[in-house]
């Protein structure tokens, strides 16, 4: 994947989760619990997605560099 195909699905995956939260908001907002509750947990869902392709970005071999003494 390259670095443009990256950044679509990020901000793809990050817009997508806005919207369940703010849909979320709305219905706990009216009243409706167990509707709000779905929705954050399709949220939820998202951020472990967008986790993954953020690993998966990195690569398996990839270690941040630390102060070398």
């Amino acid at each position: 994947m390259t670095d443009r195909y990256s950044l679509i699905a990020f901000c793809a995956i990050l817009g997508a989760i806005c919207y369940l939260a703010t849909v979320a908001a709305v219905l706990a907002w009216q009243g409706k619990y167990a509707e709000a509750l779905g929705f954050g947990g399709l949220s939820t869902g998202l951020v472990g997605v967008l986790g993954a392709l953020v690993q998966l970005r990195k690569g398996p071999n990839d270690h941040p560099q630390g102060p070398t003494s």
